[in-house]
């Protein structure tokens, strides 16, 4: 095991986390913007009604997709910086937990090629005329909730990344193992939230939001204290 000041390659610890920092504190400003400030705006639970809004606010609905891509080459950069933080605790756990952390964005990502395809539907001229406005409306209706849908099932990957990311906090001697012990339930919260969605649709389980939370807790300790993490002397 190597100090917590070790250098993986030409990245120090330090600078893995705060890059990692900076990578959820991005996260947390476009994502919130799409899914609050953006669709809820656009999205209506009548679906002719939806591409009246989308259609005369295409570049509001292009700006949320792009907030998404940004959010999730945001978790391309984090996956990485966090598997360079966390090598010293264990190198096979931390690549480990980065393939989950890349597994899961990659289907964060296809499920974003559903309002993709709803802008170029829309974008095509006379649409309407050419499959008809029953079909349109129910492909529109389809693709507006494959989102949704698509994405929270690929939150049951994510939420295994956490449990992983939370073991190697725990495993590490340079971050406070009460952020690892908060991870690992966050990501239990994540798992348990999702499956349950499919085996427990009459229960109501959303008070395990609270639990997601403490990801951006340590979003916050990467960000106050990373920095601080002490580089290796040159007899190291």
């Amino acid at each position: 095991m190597t100090s917590a000041g070790a250098r993986v390659g030409d990245l120090s610890l330090r600078a893995a986390a705060m890059t990692a920092g900076l990578g959820l504190l991005l996260m947390a400003v476009t994502a919130p913007m799409a899914e609050f400030l953006v669709f809820p705006d656009l999205i209506d639970k009548d679906p002719k009604t939806t591409i009246e809004n989308i259609t005369s606010n295409k570049g509001l609905f292009a700006s949320g997709i792009f907030a998404l891509l940004s959010t999730y080459m945001a978790d391309i950069v984090v996956a990485w910086a966090l598997y360079i933080l966390l090598v010293p605790a264990s190198a096979s756990l931390s690549l480990l937990t980065m393939l989950f952390r890349l597994i899961y964005t990659a289907m964060a990502l296809a499920a974003l090629f559903n309002y993709v395809e709803v802008y170029g539907i829309l974008d095509t001229p006379n649409i309407a005329a050419i499959v008809g406005g029953e079909q349109l409306n129910a492909a529109i209706y389809f693709r507006m909730n494959a989102y949704q849908r698509d994405w929270g099932f690929s939150l049951i990957v994510f939420g295994i990344h956490l449990v992983l990311l939370g073991v190697l906090v725990i495993r590490s001697t340079y971050i406070p193992s009460l952020f690892g012990i908060g991870l690992v339930i966050a990501g239990l919260a994540y798992v348990t939230y999702m499956v349950g969605l499919y085996y427990l649709p009459s229960v109501d389980l959303g008070f395990l939001f609270v639990a997601f939370l403490l990801e951006p807790v340590f979003m916050l300790w990467l960000l106050l204290f990373g920095w601080r993490l002490k580089e290796p002397s040159p007899s190291e």
